[in-house]
């Protein structure tokens, strides 16, 4: 259970650092015609090869690597339905504005650029022995929920979840500075449950300059004292909107990223040369919260329920 929670936390800080941005140009869904489509196209980056597979298999091999198969059935819907809004939007995406560095596929295996994928192999490799449950488990969620997608105005949405909130979810706008409808503020206080929900960190003065200089190496940062470090703006959610440190501001999303923090949400402390930082949730704190709809799931909440917490003013449908 361990590992497999490691793997979803790892991806998800990942999507802090790339928060799906280049999926919210305004000019990319030229086209929505929303239809289903069979097949979809990977360029594996070490063979140099475009490769097609069943939506199905997609969808199944892209929960494996996002969430861990000891999740509820209705959360792992939920994951099987945002996987599949994901690579739909993608579809037209590529349609409408083809990338020649994809060769003709619709998204890559670089999870640095998409989202993440496990072929069967890779599966394997990382469920070990519990890979033949992990898949039935997970191929049964895919099963029910194949041909949901979600939308807002007849678009698949732009899909955002992360592993474990703040105790609320934060809006794009916030964290993004871009305002979508449906990625705003939502409860979910489920998450203060969790062990991994709130995490401290120590800097000395030199290690903090290191990494800010190493992060920032353009910039120049006075020499630090324990007064240099002021959280000027935060989100209602406690998310830190922007830092200053001695002259030179940054975003709490660039400062959480310089330092590896789990979330821009945090507090700063200093006493005896020692930066000391409180963290709370893993993530970009968009979307859906992953351990938020696994506590809704245990608490009997549907899939359809739970995406429609995280994602107001969306709807299911067939595609």
């Amino acid at each position: 259970m361990k590992k497999h929670i490691e793997i979803m936390i790892v991806f998800s800080i990942f999507l802090m650092l790339i928060p799906c941005i280049s999926f919210i140009n305004k000019n990319e869904m030229q086209t929505t015609d929303i239809t289903q489509s069979d097949t979809v196209k990977i360029l594996f980056t070490k063979k140099d090869k475009v490769e097609e597979i069943s939506m199905e298999d997609y969808m199944i091999g892209a929960v494996l690597a996002q969430m861990p198969a000891e999740f509820e059935e209705e959360a792992l819907k939920c994951q099987a339905v945002l996987t599949h809004t994901y690579i739909l939007r993608r579809q037209i995406t590529a349609q409408n504005n083809p990338d020649k560095s994809l060769k003709g596929a619709d998204i890559s295996d670089d999870s640095s650029l998409y989202q993440s994928y496990f072929t069967k192999e890779q599966a394997k490799k990382f469920y070990g022995d519990d890979y033949e449950n992990a898949y039935k488990k997970i191929a049964s969620a895919v099963k029910e929920v194949k041909n949901k997608i979600l939308i807002y105005d007849n678009e698949p949405i732009i899909v955002a979840f992360h592993a474990i909130s703040s105790g609320s979810t934060e809006s794009a706008e916030n964290m993004w500075g871009e305002k979508i409808p449906y990625l705003i503020s939502v409860d979910s206080s489920w998450d203060l449950k969790n062990d991994s929900f709130e995490k401290t960190t120590a800097f000395t003065d030199d290690e903090l300059s290191a990494r800010l200089a190493s992060a920032f190496p353009e910039e120049k940062f006075a020499e630090l004292k324990e007064t240099s470090l002021k959280i000027e703006k935060t989100s209602d959610c406690g998310s830190v909107l922007s830092i200053k440190i001695n002259d030179q501001t940054l975003t709490g999303t660039e400062f959480a990223n310089a330092l590896s923090l789990p979330s821009p949400c945090f507090t700063v402390g200093c006493k005896n040369d020692t930066y000391t930082i409180k963290t709370k949730g893993y993530g970009h704190l968009v979307g859906m919260s992953q351990y938020g709809a696994n506590y809704m799931a245990k608490d009997g909440k549907n899939y359809a329920e739970i995406l429609n917490h995280y994602f107001p003013e969306t709807n299911l449908k067939d595609s």
